[in-house]
């Protein structure tokens, strides 16, 4: 037995090296295995919040500002999102009727699925994962 790291930068590659082993899950398993980081600036502490707890529920993160974190009234924080492509798929399911959040989620979708790791060859994005 020997192990070694291995670099996944996108979806194609995650999906082939699965396939590689012989799994049958490899589209699904694809999408867990490319994580995407996404910058978002100026964002009200509030909504700021409700991303964060739907990150962390899906077993992602967010970081925030304190003052975000601690609910300070009139906070304004940039925020860092990590997390698979799965995982941002995952929140923006859980909070698509979220009024709150529901411009922050139309951005990182924007910027998640047009995203280098997300293109197969360049020509089309992989959202049926």
């Amino acid at each position: 037995m020997a192990s070694e790291r291995i670099l996944l930068k996108t979806v194609r590659q995650a999906v082939e090296a699965i396939n590689a082993l012989g799994s049958s899950n490899s589209e699904i398993m694809g999408a867990r295995a490319v994580h995407i980081n996404v910058l978002v600036r100026q964002v009200p502490g509030f909504s700021a919040l409700v991303l964060k707890r739907a990150y962390n529920e899906v077993g992602a993160e967010a970081a925030v500002s304190h003052d975000a974190y601690y609910g300070i009234e009139g906070a304004i924080t940039d925020m860092i999102v990590m997390g698979s492509l799965y995982q941002h798929r995952e929140v923006r399911r859980i909070l698509a009727d979220n009024p709150v959040v529901k411009t922050l989620i139309a951005e990182l979708e924007a910027v998640v699925e047009t995203a280098p790791e997300t293109l197969d060859d360049g020509k089309q994005t992989l959202t049926d994962l």
